[in-house]
């Protein structure tokens, strides 16, 4: 695997993604078939002008070089068009694994038992696709789990498993990706959506929209009061407002009881800056239009253009009328003049929501061209709905159209602002994020920056230099920029898989699953290293460690230390997207989980053999000191009581924890040796020690113990009085 885009910056707002060696020897193959094809040409065009200066007529031979070169020129242009659409192909299971976590949190947070199930991970989707995915996926397994899936007793009720199943899958169809999120909970009450929706004044009391709108709105939740997981209705307006910028569309399919799916139909993204167009001309100014949008054309007489009573155009289409627009008026030019007054040329384009028809003055051939996107600042905030430049046949220079903002400024469609206007438009693909196809207009005065703002740039720039700086002084070899955006690169795609592995390992110890987290660890710990990033590198050797503990069963990979290990990956990934700009630090709340893990382990067996037990001095907390004190004060003696019980009849925990309960009669317990703790887990032997103050005088104490051998197989004892905690009787507490 190679990198794509390699960039002499750190800088981690530059995309990346991997290239396939096979792909790389396709386009090495390919610029040798253009090479070939250069040369021919080069030769004809050195043959015609020959053939000029003589006057000598052309050959059937060069008209057959002629015929080869083209078709050779279109398959060449075919085959990298289909080239770059491949290289920007992934599959569609690197994001599905992003998921795993936040539907594990889910299900402990929501008290609910879910089995997260993948399908058709090898699906190929534009990585544009991908990466928006994630957020509108991430509501509708949210909304699955918090909704759809019952609580497990009310499953078991219902006859079903006490597990939940939620069901992500992936369907590559033939010019559409197909995203589906099921779940087999208890379906949606259409009723109870309806009622909530005239509640919260989405839906009129006579107005009829489907589940899908109601759903869809802004603002709608089915929850009350807003939780960590939903109720703030912004889930499924999120996945509408996505699917919509990709030309997509929504299915759901409901049943009861049974379950709720939702399915994503998205169409497969075409080339970033090939397409096919429809090229109109407007007076002397040439458009391209997208192929995929342009719906009819038009001639039609003056007659068939009708006007509405405040004197807007209209005409007639498929029985249904459409407002008709001037395109070069749109456009911000001058109005079209017509060639044959007689016969007026329309175009009709589809938007993301509306038609329209548009008058042009000359429809042209159809024509694959190559969009150039303008430079942002290039016109001023008039000027709407040009999408960039292109070269047509004949090597005339055209405008290409960004249609959805063009007829969304064409019906005063309310959303034109935040969608169309001041966002990256596009051309024939919707608002696409990662491609600048479009132009983002600025106000209608160039932007200047102020000085404030330049000082500001400059103090940025320069933190960055010395966080570079103190990176490389640190490191174990120099790196160049392009090594550390590497290395950064590398760092946040193993983070990834090992928080893969992990979630793995939390239902699975395989030993190889256990080796991967290992080395993916190891990596991590390696790389921040090189990096000169200490706090990240100890944070890493840490994991480390417990998971050693995990392997050496000294642990048990329990839930609450899997979501320390995870915890603290994505501190560690946090770390990646920081750098280079600012250097992370140590996450203290994390650091304390972990070394509260460490103590645990750290801790002395408990003290079993008598002999020791005798040996050992009492260390109190100041807590257990001051309730010492006071109990001196109300005339209680402080004393070391040791006591031996015979084996073999009771468990030594449990006679020693009964004795400690008869103690407790004659005075108050202050510490023991081993500790309650560890004698009510069974960590106990022949012995205890204690630790207590009592009323009772030695003598007294004595005898109340030889009252109680025989019951609690006490084999003997000895209390002593202690001087080493006293009280002074003249002294204030």
């Amino acid at each position: 695997m190679s990198d794509a885009n390699a960039s002499p910056s750190p800088n981690r707002g530059v995309d990346r993604m991997l290239v396939r060696i096979e792909h790389l020897d396709k386009l090495l193959n390919l610029a040798g078939e253009v090479i070939i094809t250069s040369s021919t040409l080069h030769e004809l065009q050195r043959d015609m002008s020959d053939a000029v200066a003589h006057r000598r007529a052309m050959t059937e031979g060069d008209l057959q070089i002629i015929k080869s070169a083209d078709e050779s020129s279109a398959r060449i242009s075919q085959d990298l068009h289909d080239l770059v659409m491949a290289i920007r192909m992934v599959e569609i299971g690197e994001t599905f694994k992003m998921f795993r976590r936040p539907v594990r949190d889910l299900a402990r947070n929501l008290k609910k038992e879910i089995d997260l199930k993948f399908e058709g991970e090898k699906a190929l989707v534009d990585k544009a696709l991908a990466e928006r995915l994630v957020e509108p996926v991430l509501h509708m397994l949210r909304n699955a789990a918090d909704h759809g899936l019952e609580t497990p007793m009310e499953r078991l009720h219902e006859g079903k498993n006490e597990t939940g199943v939620i069901l992500l899958k992936a369907v590559e169809h033939e010019h559409e990706t197909e995203i589906v999120v099921s779940d087999d909970g208890r379906g949606v009450d259409e009723q109870k959506i309806f009622d909530r929706a005239k509640k919260l004044g989405i839906l009129q009391p006579n107005e009829h929209l489907d589940l899908l709108q109601v759903l869809c709105a802004s603002g709608f939740s089915t929850t009350e009061k807003a939780t960590d997981t939903s109720g703030r209705g912004v889930g499924l307006d999120l996945v509408n407002t996505m699917v919509a910028e990709f030309n997509g569309s929504i299915e759901l399919e409901n049943i009861p009881k049974q379950g709720f799916t939702i399915r994503l139909r998205i169409p497969k993204l075409k080339a970033v800056n090939i397409v096919d167009a429809l090229i109109v001309r407007c007076n002397d100014t040439l458009y391209a239009l997208s192929i995929d949008q342009v719906v009819s054309l038009q001639g039609l007489k003056l007659d068939q253009i009708q006007a509405s009573m405040d004197r807007e155009r209209f005409i007639k289409y498929l029985g249904t009328p459409l407002a008709l627009f001037d395109l070069s008026e749109l456009l911000g030019s001058e109005t079209t003049q017509l060639d044959n007054p007689e016969v007026v040329p329309v175009v009709i384009i589809e938007g993301k929501k509306d038609k329209i028809a548009c008058v042009v003055s000359e429809f042209l051939a159809p024509s694959k061209l190559v969009n150039v996107p303008l430079a942002k600042d290039m016109f001023n905030r008039d000027v709407v709905g040009i999408a960039g430049t292109c070269i047509i046949s004949g090597g005339r220079v055209g405008m290409t159209v960004d249609i959805n903002t063009t007829v969304a400024k064409a019906v005063g469609d309310p959303m034109f602002e935040d969608e169309g206007h001041d966002d990256a438009a596009s051309f024939g693909e919707g608002d696409r994020q990662d491609v600048e196809f479009g132009l983002s207009l600025p106000s209608s005065t160039a932007t200047k920056h102020t000085q404030d703002e330049l000082i500001a740039k400059s103090k940025l720039s320069a933190q960055r230099d010395r966080i570079a700086n103190r990176m490389e002084e640190t490191s174990q070899k120099d790196l160049t920029d392009t090594d550390i955006s590497d290395l950064l690169t590398e760092l946040s795609r193993g983070l990834m898989e090992l928080q893969d592995v992990l979630l793995s390992l939390e239902n699975d110890k395989d030993p190889e699953l256990m080796k991967e987290a290992f080395r993916r660890l190891h990596a991590a710990k390696g790389n921040f290293t090189m990096l000169g990033v200490t706090a990240s590198a100890d944070l890493a050797h840490k994991l480390e460690t417990l998971l050693d503990h995990v392997r050496k069963e000294q642990l048990e990979m329990s839930q609450e230390l899997m979501d320390t290990m995870l915890d603290g990956v994505s501190e560690l990934n946090v770390a990646t997207k920081t750098l280079p700009h600012s250097m992370p630090g140590d996450n203290e709340a994390l650091l304390e989980r972990i070394e509260a893990v460490m103590r645990v382990l750290d801790k002395d067996e408990p003290i079993t053999d008598p002999d020791e037990l005798l040996g050992t001095t009492f260390t109190l907390a100041p807590t257990v000191e001051l309730q010492l004190l006071g109990a001196l004060k109300q005339g209680a003696q402080a004393y070391e009581t040791f006591i031996r019980f015979k084996p073999g009849r009771q468990a030594e925990f449990l006679v020693a924890y009964l004795t400690l309960r008869k103690l407790c009669y004659h005075g108050t317990i202050l510490a023991t040796l081993p500790s309650i703790a560890d004698i009510e887990s069974g960590h106990c032997g022949l012995a205890i020690k204690v630790l207590w103050a009592s009323s009772l005088k030695p003598e007294e104490l004595n005898s109340a113990i030889d009252r109680w051998a025989p019951l609690f197989n006490i084999a003997e004892h000895q209390s002593m009085p202690t001087t080493v905690f006293r009280y002074d009787a003249h002294a204030e507490i």
